[in-house]
């Protein structure tokens, strides 16, 4: 009898967790919803607001979040698997250890997100605003960036291969021990930027402004620095460039 009636309870008990996660995952798109675990594959969610809503292990695969409000919104763990953020506000927003593939961030405003330890490939940042931006041991596999904005952003321990950076402004931005093989930064502005201990094989600074940055202790073999401003910055043995110093650190 005490058998029979323990059973039930466990049973009644398991039907009303399976309904709250139920009831959880049809909950509409709102401020601070709690999604977590939730498909929300190939649905169109452009313009919601999901402010501070908790996202976490969420299958958005192929969904469209363009011009979306994400500020403060928790997506770590996540798939963003070919999912559209064009122009969406994701101020703050948390994507740390996510998996995206083909995932368009094109004109986002990113500021002070955290992508720690996401693996990124073949993902579109052109023109979004990624400043204080935290990328700390993420891998980028031919990540575009053209056109960003990066002040003060942190990719030291990245891992990026054949990255677009032409044409960021990236003032204070930090790549220290960064894997930076092939990458493209013609054009772009780096002043006061650290690349310290980075690997900047093959890299291309082409035009780029780096005054006041350091590459002390970086790899720099076959690296491009045709017409690249290299007035006062620290050298990969520690001298200091001249001031004025065009193309090589005399």
């Amino acid at each position: 009898m005490k058998n029979s009636i323990l059973v039930s309870l466990v049973l009644s008990v398991l039907m009303v967790m399976s309904f709250s996660l139920q009831a959880k995952c049809s909950d509409q798109a709102a401020a601070g919803v709690n999604w977590t675990g939730c498909d929300k594959s190939n649905l169109d969610l452009s313009g919601v607001n999901l402010q501070s809503a908790v996202l976490r292990r969420v299958n958005f695969t192929n969904s469209n979040l363009s011009k979306a409000r994400l500020q403060n919104a928790d997506f770590t763990f996540s798939q963003l698997e070919n999912t559209k953020f064009i122009g969406a506000r994701m101020e703050r927003a948390r994507l740390n250890n996510t998996n995206m593939l083909k995932t368009d961030f094109s004109q986002a405003v990113l500021e002070e997100a955290r992508f720690s330890r996401a693996t990124i490939v073949q993902t579109n940042f052109k023109s979004s605003r990624l400043n204080k931006t935290d990328f700390y041991d993420v891998t980028i596999e031919q990540g575009v960036f053209e056109n960003a904005q990066l002040e003060k952003a942190n990719f030291s321990r990245a891992k990026l291969s054949a990255a677009s950076f032409v044409n960021i402004n990236a003032r204070e931005v930090v790549f220290s021990q960064a894997d930076l093989e092939g990458a493209d930064f013609s054009g772009a502005n780096l002043n006061s930027a650290k690349f310290v201990d980075a690997s900047l094989l093959n890299t291309n600074f082409n035009k780029a402004d780096l005054s006041s940055a350091s590459i002390q202790g970086a790899e720099i073999d076959g690296a491009i620095f045709d017409g690249a401003k290299l007035s006062s910055t620290i050298w990969v043995k520690y001298k200091r460039c001249r001031t004025g110093s065009i193309g090589s650190c005399d």
